[in-house]
């Protein structure tokens, strides 16, 4: 088998590749910026990085920032009235046993 590399030396556009100088100084700390840069894309972002950029970038829509606002509004008004209803039924029937052993200290509790 022929290596990759033997197919590409005789192309004419590797000659000018391999030939090719540039006397062009870099500019100042470039390769402390390209290490910095490399480091940065290696590390995982946070959750909370990632939520903040997302947010970021989808908030300043005023119509996507009203649908949002509008649909938390829903959930956490529907979680809460959910909520609030379980314990008042819970509530309600700890005040009827406690009503119904007042009227009559020897009936025995409901469970």
């Amino acid at each position: 088998m022929k290596p990759a590399d033997q197919d590409n030396q005789t192309d004419p556009f590797h000659k000018v590749l391999k030939e090719w100088r540039t006397d062009a100084p870099l500019p100042p700390l470039f390769q402390q910026r390209v290490w910095q840069r490399i480091e940065g894309t290696q590390a995982a972002p946070s959750i909370w990085t990632t939520l903040t950029h997302w947010i970021g970038a989808m908030l300043p829509r005023p119509s996507l920032a009203a649908s949002y606002v509008a649909i938390l509004l829903t959930v956490g008004v529907s979680v809460g009235w959910a909520q609030a209803r379980h314990e008042t039924a819970r509530v309600r029937d700890e005040l009827g046993q406690h009503y119904v052993r007042a009227l009559n200290p020897y009936q025995a509790p409901r469970r």
